[in-house]
């Protein structure tokens, strides 16, 4: 259910205004999220987990 959750967040971030979307950026760096591939693929492989990506356009 967590998963779904953050899933739906991170998939929801796409459809925002800048400003909002920069506010949840800030919150998911306060939750541990990373907001950049290159982060978040060596924290992957430094726990050994996988990375979830969401590929988005942004204006």
């Amino acid at each position: 259910m967590r998963s779904l959750l953050a899933a739906s967040l991170v998939v929801f971030l796409g459809f925002l205004p800048a400003q909002a979307n920069e506010a949840l950026r800030t919150v998911a760096r306060a939750k541990g999220w990373h907001t950049d591939y290159a982060t978040a693929r060596a924290e992957a492989r430094r726990t050994g987990k996988p990375l979830f990506l969401v590929f988005r356009c942004e204006p």
